[in-house]
């Protein structure tokens, strides 16, 4: 019986939200915001036309050689654009970065006791001078690494020694190796399958949002609409509604979780360079979660306190406690906080999502499945608990 009335509140919350098409609109949008954002990013840089000018006051052969390195350097930086400046040491303008190889240039760099300078100046608030001095790092870098050398072994010369130049100039070597946690070499694919993770587990703000704000007037609706009325004098328990309500919710939860299927496809492909249904899958059924439970926190939560703004509020308070899980798993291994920051965090649902995705990733599949499990668990308790917080009065609208 609980079944057949539950369906029928189900139904009726179907019906209304297939109706809402603003929402389901919005819920495609954000969707694809995730894939979109790192498309537009990366295509808006390489649209850019921003000038660095590179300033050519000594007239040595080092310093044209490296000028010219360096423009080709620019030049293969997408948005970047060198501008070769020579016999003039003036300030030019339209450009995001000036470089300026002063004059004495090649005659320090031919000594063994003089610096070399090269004077760099970046206009305020173009980000694009950031690139420019990443490039002329790198290349500087190289060039001072050959004029090292170089002195060193005129040094050593000097004192008749022989010996290798490059352990004099770097004498400690660090090898970098990734392993997994069992001290295994992990290949090239599974660290880009840990990275691609990470933003897979922030990207479910996305889609959360709006399918959040969808459900979230699933009882102040019935209070402003006057059906709450109906339903309080109708033959139902707590139970019957809010089961009612949240397969209803479904509806959200599986719209959203298909468009956001589609969206992480699409970045999955785009990052790993194939599809990883495994690592999509997990993070659909996170989705799906992270929607049933924030549908059940925010009824509990509307059931107590009345009213269309506290709906809202509610919904703001739980998008915005998720993207504080979401945001964090970015730069936050939860599982090697303090236990009093970690017991926090596994309170709040959301964090079995990021570690699901993050399991899975890494090749834990059961202790995917274990928190895929431990963020159904809490949605049913909250869904319990909201149960237990109905009453038939609290649908009727106060006056």
């Amino acid at each position: 019986m609980t079944a057949l009335k539950a369906s029928i509140i189900a139904w009726k919350e179907i019906i209304e939200f297939v109706r809402d098409r603003k929402s389901i609109a919005l819920m495609t949008i954000s969707a694809f915001l995730f894939p979109l954002l790192g498309l537009v990013v990366t295509g808006l840089q390489t649209k850019q036309a921003a000038h660095v000018a590179i300033l050519l006051c000594d007239e040595g052969e080092l310093a044209k050689l490296f000028a010219e390195k360096l423009a080709k350097a620019i030049a293969g930086t997408p948005g970047l654009i060198p501008i070769m400046v020579k016999n003039s040491c003036r300030f030019p303008s339209n450009s995001v970065a000036v470089i300026v190889i002063p004059k004495g240039f090649t005659a320090n760099a031919s000594t063994i006791d003089k610096p070399v300078f090269i004077k760099f100046y970046e206009v305020v608030g173009k980000a694009s001078a950031t690139r420019a001095a990443d490039v002329l790092n790198n290349v500087a870098a190289s060039l001072a690494q050959n004029i090292s050398l170089t002195r060193i072994r005129v040094l050593a010369e000097k004192a008749g020694i022989s010996l290798n130049p490059n352990y004099v100039r770097n004498p400690v070597y660090i090898v970098t190796e990734s392993v997994s946690s069992g001290g295994a070499p992990a290949p090239p694919s599974l660290v880009a399958r840990a990275n691609v993770a990470r933003f897979l587990a922030f990207s479910v703000f996305f889609v959360l949002n709006p399918a959040a704000i969808a459900v979230a007037d699933a009882i102040t609706r019935e209070r402003e609409s006057g059906t709450g009325e109906l339903l309080a004098i109708a033959p139902i328990t707590g139970v019957d509604l809010l089961i009612g309500k949240t397969a209803g919710a479904l509806v959200a939860a599986l719209i959203a979780g298909g468009l956001d299927a589609a969206a992480v496809l699409a970045y999955v492909y785009i990052a790993l360079g194939g599809i990883d249904i495994g690592l999509v899958l997990v993070h659909v059924v996170g989705v799906l979660l992270a929607i049933l439970v924030t549908a059940s926190l925010t009824m509990f939560v509307t059931l107590l306190v009345p009213g269309q703004r506290a709906a809202t509020l509610t919904a703001s308070l739980i998008t915005g406690l998720a993207t504080i899980v979401f945001l964090s798993a970015l730069f936050v291994d939860y599982t090697t906080l303090p236990f009093t920051i970690k017991t926090i965090f596994y309170l709040i649902p959301y964090t079995y999502v990021v570690l699901a995705v993050k399991a899975y990733a890494l090749g834990q599949g059961v202790a995917a499945m274990t928190y895929l499990v431990a963020l159904l668990v809490l949605s049913i308790i909250a869904l319990l608990g909201a149960a237990k917080a109905y009453k038939p009065e609290r649908l009727v609208k106060r006056v």
